[in-house]
């Protein structure tokens, strides 16, 4: 799913070349039947190019080094099961960036949708009020369309099939006006100026859809001026007509007299060829639109895509690669499976490996901003039946490892520690169907939420319990510390965007390694990054990444 703002700007940015290239090429050069058809395509296709995701371009290999693998302690009590391998967190701060950004989106959301309802409604009092006009009016029949007569028509308009008309117009002049209305209800200039208001209602954000209605309006007076010319009215009377209508009022989506442009009018009806090579002009455009199709409709075949969900979720090992799409179908390695499928092909992947090959893998499950958590709720399932417990969850810039539990009985080379499940050793975080997350009953933002899990896991917030234990430092020490027996219990819904999921988790992640780097100051004097694996492993034992995944 291609974020808001990034749609915004390619939808201005096709409408405003496409735009461009009419008043380039097609302006006063092409039929006016040719231009009224270009204005509203250029509309709607620059709204469509940008939202396709069409899978073309192939994805380019991205290798990082393999990820360090070492014994892996995880706990468990029946229900829940945690966490880690070795894994490259990145500090809170792109979290609170992240945050900002779901908070501006969400409210993007709010105000387009606010405008759009408001532009709607709009819309529809226009059109009744047109309608109740209709119904108040004296009706005339003709051939062609409906004369509707009323005082308070001040200057002459149509819409549909019908031509409002007010009082006070001699013989001849109302002949004209009639002649020049009848010539609007005859092209259907109506239907395109319906059309085109729907469009703004949707694309109000665009300023150059705005600017192609105004050059849609032109070019339909432009040719109902041409067809009252062409019948043999003469040309200085109808511009005397012309500005006897001014100063009058028609509703802006109706065609009338009234409507400005009178300059360029009176500059159109002196101009009675078409300019050349009008059929080539047209074809001119094709590749404008091709260039916009490629430039923002083209993506990453999204089997390759699956296989890159970030670079740093590639690795030299044969990890299985999986990947999650936005109507919750499950590829594997770049083939669409089904979950039986995929559960028969990762046990007869993992029945060739040797035991170092299986020590070191890890899967990577990849996912589509949007994809729905139920989907990969049972891909881990899956997961963890097989059983491959070593996970790396990737969606777009974030990734994060995780130790899926066993299923019970069947721990493998996991080391199991058993703990009695107790409310003060839990704290609980909720994440809603709209990426909203809450811990205990306080809505958070991710900083905060790594704020909380960082003072839970130290003990400086809650009580959970702790228990005592000495740990042999490489360096020859002995010391002793306190382990926390606190649990992470994470449940989102089964509705949780896939993106909001994983920045969660990496929030969570965040916490346990600010508790991590505080205790690495402490037993060495730096931070836990410049440590070396053996220092690192000895303050990842005594705070290890507890965290039970409700889904």
């Amino acid at each position: 799913m291609k974020a808001p703002y990034l749609y915004l700007v390619e939808v201005c940015l096709c409408s405003g070349v496409l735009l461009g290239l009419y008043r380039w090429l097609f302006e006063r050069r092409v039929p006016f039947r040719a231009c009224r058809v270009y204005l509203l395509a250029a509309v709607a296709v620059s709204a469509v190019i940008p939202a396709l995701r069409i899978p073309v371009y192939p994805a380019v290999p991205a290798v990082s080094a393999p990820m360090a693998a070492g014994p892996v302690e995880s706990r468990w009590d029946g229900f829940a099961g945690l966490a880690e391998t070795a894994a490259v967190v990145p500090a809170a701060e792109p979290h609170q960036t992240a945050d900002r950004v779901y908070v501006l989106t969400f409210a993007l959301h709010i105000v387009y949708v606010a405008v759009v309802l408001v532009l709607i409604v709009w819309l529809v009092v226009r059109l009744a009020a047109i309608g109740r006009l209709r119904r108040q009016a004296r009706l005339i029949r003709f051939r062609d369309y409906v004369l509707a007569e009323h005082a308070a028509v001040r200057t002459p308009f149509s819409f549909l099939r019908t031509v409002y008309l007010g009082e006070g117009f001699d013989a001849r002049r109302r002949a004209i006006v009639l002649q020049h209305e009848a010539s609007h209800v005859r092209h259907r200039h109506s239907v395109e100026r319906i059309a085109m208001e729907v469009m703004l209602c949707v694309l109000w954000f665009n300023p150059f859809a705005w600017l192609a209605a105004r050059r849609l309006r032109e070019v339909q007076e432009w040719e109902a001026d041409r067809d009252v010319l062409a019948s043999g009215c003469d040309l200085t009377e109808y511009r005397m007509t012309l500005f006897s209508q001014l100063f009058g009022y028609n509703p802006d989506m109706t065609c009338g007299l009234s409507h400005s442009f009178t300059k360029k009018r009176f500059l159109m009806m002196t101009r009675n060829k078409r300019g050349r090579l009008a059929g080539w002009r047209l074809a001119a455009a094709l590749p404008f639109v091709g260039g916009m199709l490629c430039l923002c409709g083209f993506t990453v075949r999204e089997s390759e895509a699956a296989g890159r969900a970030g670079s740093e979720c590639r690795s030299s090992a044969p990890n299985p690669q999986i990947f999650v799409a936005g109507d919750g179908s499950v590829t594997l390695d770049g083939d669409a499976v089904t979950f039986e499928a995929l559960e028969s092909r990762l046990e007869s992947f993992r029945a060739g490996l040797s035991g170092g090959e299986l020590a070191a893998l890890q899967v990577v499950l990849s996912g589509a901003p949007s994809a729905p958590m139920a989907a990969v709720a049972e891909v881990k399932a899956i997961l963890r039946r097989v059983p491959f417990l070593r996970i790396r969850y990737c969606c777009e810039d974030n990734s994060v490892s995780r130790m899926l539990p066993p299923v019970p009985g069947e721990s493998g080379r996991v080391k199991v520690v058993a703990f009695a499940a107790k409310e003060q050793n839990s704290l609980p975080v909720f994440v809603s169907d709209g990426g909203s997350t809450m811990v205990g009953s306080h809505v958070v933002s991710l900083s905060e939420l790594t704020e909380s899990v960082a003072a839970f896991v130290s003990g400086k917030a809650g009580n959970a319990e702790r228990e005592t234990r000495s740990f042999e430092l490489p360096d020859g020490r002995s010391v002793d510390y306190p382990v926390s027996r606190g649990v992470v219990c994470l449940v989102p819904s089964l509705e949780t965007p896939y993106d909001r999921y994983v920045s969660v988790q990496q929030a969570v992640t965040d916490g346990f390694e600010t508790v991590r780097d505080a205790l690495a100051r402490e037993w060495f004097g730096r931070e836990i990054a410049a440590l070396t694996d053996a220092e690192q492993q000895a303050v990842r034992q005594a705070v290890p990444i507890a965290v039970f995944d409700g889904n």
